[in-house]
């Protein structure tokens, strides 16, 4: 599966890659066959985040830990320290691994605004 991934490089500085996280084939339902996954450990509790309409961009920041970050209406925007922005449209997952560092700006669309946040372990490898 590809995501957008933000991460801090050794002077702290963030950046974008394109990241592939490797899918293993899992039976969910005995009445259904197998499907491609993603496996990951979850750590500590799932956000559901909702973003007030007059509250659109928050200035530079870190990530509070490693997680996935999955706009659930409107698109997020998102800026690195080095100036590159994107921006991912709902239900695209991005990977935030900026824990320290400058960190990166958040921007949301207009209106008010619902996210998922799933902190996730180290053990999950992207390439």
């Amino acid at each position: 599966m590809q995501i957008t991934r933000i991460y801090a490089d050794e002077h702290g500085g963030s950046h974008f890659s394109d990241a592939v996280i490797p899918l293993v084939t899992a039976s969910l339902f005995p009445q259904l066959p197998p499907i491609s996954t993603c496996a990951f450990s979850a750590q500590g509790r799932i956000k559901l985040f909702v973003t007030p309409a007059e509250l659109r961009v928050f200035d530079f920041h870190t990530a509070p830990e490693r997680q996935f970050a999955i706009a659930l209406s409107g698109s997020i925007e998102y800026e690195t320290s080095d100036g590159e922005v994107r921006r991912l449209a709902p239900g695209s997952v991005a990977l935030i691994e900026d824990t320290w560092g400058r960190g990166h700006i958040t921007r949301f669309a207009e209106g008010e605004q619902f996210c998922l946040f799933i902190p996730i372990s180290n053990d999950l490898a992207v390439t």
